[in-house]
């Protein structure tokens, strides 16, 4: 066996996997970290990337089967992300190591399964697996979620394309440690989240950055037909449909002659809506499944920045 290998590290996604029911209705992050034995031998020579693995696809694969797989068993996530790996064939042997911070009371730290196969899968595997448990801190993940059906045929055409967002932001104490969060729907059924926090921020700035943090990934994709865009604040909604044409024209001041409030979020949001936008309020806790997954995600980071 070749001793080339190539590592894959902190591979974060949000999942449902999980034997605890709060595992299966709220979720979790998981983080993986993946070893891939791979005879790369000739791309060292000739910068061919056909003559090595794509990692990118490994870390897609990964992703993938964390946002959309509802397994008892972090073992099973484990064995599932080992053999989806394994179906590249340049791929000889992989190590997968999941990682988790279950919600068991009183107890802060992760519970991690490691497992390493070989190929083939015909043939009777080569598996060694363990599992731990650590005292470590809560790890920053980047989010995304479980698939979700197109509601309209016609955008089916386009699996790529965006047909709703939802976003929700969250503060403790504000002002205080903060969070946001973005769920993203495309044609092809799959959803996309995003989420992020900050230390100190306040409940409107976030709500604000939730939004922003939509439509950047909305601008990346180069879209040009109308997005639904579902937020349960009406301080953001009214703010870029309806107050956000006077503060520009009176130079950023309110009615009452005031500097507007949280004005760099405003002129960031300002730049990056068009009139593709199509903006809608959603009331919130009121069992919306797009704004209670926000909710989560937004909290979770507040908590991690507590």
């Amino acid at each position: 066996m070749t001793a080339s290998k190539i590592y894959l590290k902190n591979v974060r996604a949000y999942g449902y996997v999980g034997y605890l029911p709060e595992e299966n209705v709220l979720g979790q992050w998981f983080a993986v970290d993946a070893t891939l034995w791979v005879d790369f031998e000739k791309s060292t020579h000739n910068d061919e990337i056909e003559d090595t693995v794509n990692y990118i696809s490994c870390i897609q694969k990964i992703e993938k089967l964390i946002q959309t797989q509802k397994y008892k068993l972090i073992e099973r996530l484990a064995g599932a992300i080992a053999d989806s790996l394994l179906e590249d064939s340049k791929i000889s042997q992989v190590e997968v190591k999941v990682i988790k911070h279950p919600p068991i009371p009183n107890f802060q730290g992760s519970v991690t399964v490691e497992i390493t196969r070989s190929r083939p899968h015909s043939a009777a595997k080569t598996t060694k697996s363990a599992t731990t448990i650590q005292s470590e801190p809560i790890l920053e993940v980047k989010p995304a979620s479980p698939k979700a059906k197109a509601a309209d045929p016609e955008l089916s055409k386009d699996p790529s394309k965006i047909i709703s967002i939802h976003t929700d932001g969250a503060c403790s104490k504000n002002p205080g440690p903060g969070g946001w969060g973005v769920v993203i729907h495309f044609a092809d059924g799959s959803t996309k989240e995003l989420g992020g926090g900050i230390r100190d921020t306040t409940n409107n700035q976030m709500e604000l950055q939730g939004a922003i943090a939509a439509l950047e990934f909305l601008a990346s994709q180069s879209q040009s037909s109308p997005v639904d865009l579902y937020t349960d604040s009406k301080y953001v909604l009214d703010g870029i449909t309806k107050w956000i044409k006077g503060w520009k024209k009176n130079g950023w001041k309110t009615k009452d002659n005031k500097p507007v409030k949280n004005q760099e979020f405003w002129q960031q949001l300002d730049q990056l809506n068009s009139s593709t936008i199509r903006w809608h309020w959603v009331e919130g806790h009121s069992g919306d499944p797009d704004n209670e997954r926000c909710d989560a995600i937004a909290r979770s980071y507040t908590a991690k920045y507590a």
